[in-house]
């Protein structure tokens, strides 16, 4: 076992000590898949949760079932917090009535509803410090074991290659890309709608429902000849 799996491993035991049940923010990215599975190998019952950006995507619904099939895990369904602020703001959508009525959310009150709807109290996350330069920080901080807020980052180590071969040496498929190079989920990113328009014409029509304006994201970017 390579050290970084087995530190991964050893950071999912510290908290096995305390309870048999953890949950897992699943993106179905590669990075939370590989948590998913390092989580089902240590733990003797696993629940999953995904924040969706619109409801009930049969592209999404068939990740879930896919994660059912294999892992045996059922992945709950939550409003993705920042939908609250784009509601609010008429995020490529019209100033809906009554969306400044929207509450305000923050990604631990989602957390703690599926907390409490799977009884589970920590949560894994499949964040990599060198994702970004935040998560670099609270992953020093925390060394990957955050015992204040319940979560444990078993792949803070990794590197974008490490995961590819874990999913590879463990034969999990690598997640579609959806036109960019890493996937972490469905959101307004341009080359993820590119792909469900032209792949999920019925999900695109979903998605546009929501937010009718998505097709800005689409237009291709103008360019200005060069002066003669």
């Amino acid at each position: 076992m390579a050290i970084h799996e087995t530190s991964a491993v050893n950071l999912l035991r510290l908290v096995r000590a305390e309870t048999e049940a953890i949950g897992v923010a699943i993106s179905f990215g590669k990075d939370s898949l590989a948590t998913l599975d390092l989580c089902c190998r240590v733990f003797r019952r696993v629940e999953a949760y995904y924040l969706f950006r619109v409801r009930g995507l049969a592209l999404v619904d068939g990740w879930a079932s896919q994660i059912e099939q294999r892992w045996h895990v059922i992945v709950r369904m939550y409003p993705h917090f920042d939908l609250s602020r784009c509601y609010r703001n008429a995020v490529l959508s019209p100033h809906w009535r009554g969306a400044q009525r929207c509450p305000k959310l923050k990604l631990t009150d989602i957390e703690a509803r599926f907390r409490a709807d799977a009884g589970v109290e920590w949560l894994a996350m499949g964040w990599r410090r060198n994702d970004s330069f935040n998560r670099a920080i609270i992953l020093k901080s925390c060394a990957g074991y955050d015992v204040g807020s319940k979560r444990v980052f078993p792949l803070r180590s990794w590197r974008r290659q490490d995961v590819l071969d874990y999913l590879d040496r463990r034969k999990i498929p690598v997640p579609p890309g959806l036109g960019r190079k890493e996937q972490g989920g469905l959101d307004f990113d341009r080359g993820a709608l590119i792909h469900l328009r032209d792949h999920h014409p019925e999900d695109y029509r979903q998605w546009l429902r929501d937010f009718p304006f998505s097709g800005i994201q689409l237009l291709e970017r103008e360019t200005t000849p060069a002066s003669l």
